[in-house]
């Protein structure tokens, strides 16, 4: 049989089972997730079962009795159910302790993960869309401009995340009476705009950069809250459920809640989770 053909053959029996791309070999009963990898994904190595992972990335979820080594100069930064934060610095292995009992609501929670988030997270390339000065100046988030993404309503912090480019950028926020009610100049690709007071209706995005180039883009806010994906309650890390719920809301309705699902990552606690990572997951949807 061909390599291609043993490949679709072992891809259908993965989808088939409900396991996804991540394939029958690194199916289990999650005891945790990488939340940060410092260096390059291709160096860490996990083995399972005589069996290597392919592939780990961020939110990867790692199992039981997992043997994982970051080689070369990567290491990372794992989130371990019962451990807390785990370090796992360049040329050192780390065994993940065996969980007892039976399987736990956050035992779900984490092949939730492994089955919804990280299919689509796999498939990226290694970098999706890059932040340098560029002629690619742009809304991170594609479908911005495109029209049709929702906020929730109230005062709000709002991220708008850019590519491209050349600093200094502008972002202002008018509403549908071309009353400006935020603006923020910002160094950074990430712009973040502060105590901005939503009322329900229609709002005009504006991002300029130093050339000067301007973007433009609408969003409605809305009185109501975007479907949650209850699967992922059990995650205890706060960082991490945001982020696991952020990216299948993106998933599931790109074209509405992408933006919103950013605002909600953005406004999680922070704990160490390599949040650019989940970011062009989102995004990578929106441009689908």
């Amino acid at each position: 049989m061909a390599r291609n053909e043993i490949s679709k053959l072992v891809a259908a029996l993965g989808l088939a089972s409900g396991l996804g791309w991540a394939g029958l070999a690194q199916a289990c009963d999650g005891a945790g997730v990488i939340v940060r990898i410092d260096g390059q994904p291709q160096d860490v190595l996990i083995t399972r079962a005589q069996t290597v992972v392919s592939r780990p990335r961020v939110l990867e979820v790692v199992c039981q009795n997992d043997l994982i080594k970051a080689v070369g100069a990567t290491s990372i930064v794992l989130s371990i159910d019962g451990a807390g934060t785990v370090r796992v610095d360049h040329n050192k292995e780390y065994r993940v302790p065996a969980r007892s009992g039976a399987p736990t609501v956050l035992g779900n929670a984490y092949r939730s993960i492994d089955e919804q988030v990280m299919p689509d997270m796999k498939r990226m390339p290694w970098n999706v869309r890059l932040k340098g000065a560029g002629d690619d100046f742009g809304f991170a988030l594609p479908s911005l401009e495109q029209g049709g993404q929702q906020v929730r309503e109230g005062t709000r912090t709002l991220l708008v995340r850019l590519v491209g480019g050349t600093a200094p950028y502008k972002v202002e926020i008018r509403n549908a009476q071309g009353q400006v009610v935020a603006s923020q100049t910002s160094d950074s690709h990430e712009v973040i705009l502060a105590n901005v007071r939503l009322a329900a209706g229609a709002y005009n995005v504006t991002a300029a950069d130093a050339s000067p180039r301007s973007l433009g883009a609408t969003v409605t806010a809305v009185d109501a809250s975007p479907p949650a994906e209850p699967d992922f309650a059990g995650l205890t890390d706060p960082e991490i459920r945001t982020a696991a719920a952020a990216s299948e809301l993106a998933r599931t309705a790109p074209g509405v809640w992408s933006f919103e699902a950013e605002q909600d990552l953005a406004d999680a606690p922070a704990n160490g989770l390599d949040r650019d990572k989940v970011y062009e997951l989102i995004e990578s949807y929106s441009a689908e």
